[in-house]
């Protein structure tokens, strides 16, 4: 079996968008431009199963927002402040739109590496990359429910 079965696997909803999203990433044109990281931020990361890169954002995000209440605002004031988290949110967005297809073919490729490396049998390989790739809704949901919860209780 070849790669590019493994690939859809992995790949799952939208696996023809993908597949060509690899191709062009196979090519040299590593960075492609996707909404679903721009309108859904951190969300899409947990959604598509990439976890380290949602901790990872999760931790920029609390240190920018630490940064604008502990530092800021003392310096440019609290109006500056705000247009500054915008600023940068707009940006975080933009860039996330534009970093997120690189993150996630770099991540198939990582786990279609490894699957290979576990066995030769094609089922065997495939229930890996069954298993790690795909999308899931249960992180988004507790993720979302969790906030939640955070935003009831500091109200």
């Amino acid at each position: 079996m070849n790669d590019n079965e493994l690939y859809e696997i992995f790949f799952s909803k939208r696996k023809e968008y993908y597949i060509e999203k690899l191709k062009l990433y196979g090519v040299g044109k590593r960075f492609t431009f996707n909404y679903a990281p721009l309108l859904f931020g951190i969300f899409w990361f947990l959604y598509r199963k990439m976890y380290i890169e949602s901790l990872f954002i999760f931790i920029i995000m609390c240190a920018e927002i630490n940064f604008e209440n502990m530092v800021l605002i003392k310096f440019i004031g609290s109006e500056q402040t705000k247009l500054f988290g915008l600023f940068f949110s707009v940006l975080s967005f933009i860039l996330l739109g534009f970093i997120g297809n690189h993150l996630y073919i770099k991540k198939a490729k990582k786990i279609i590496r490894d699957a290979k490396k576990e066995s030769d049998d094609f089922l065997i390989q495939k229930e890996y990359v069954l298993k790690k790739g795909g999308t899931s809704y249960i992180p988004v949901t507790i993720s979302i429910m969790f906030l939640i919860m955070v935003i009831i209780l500091t109200s």
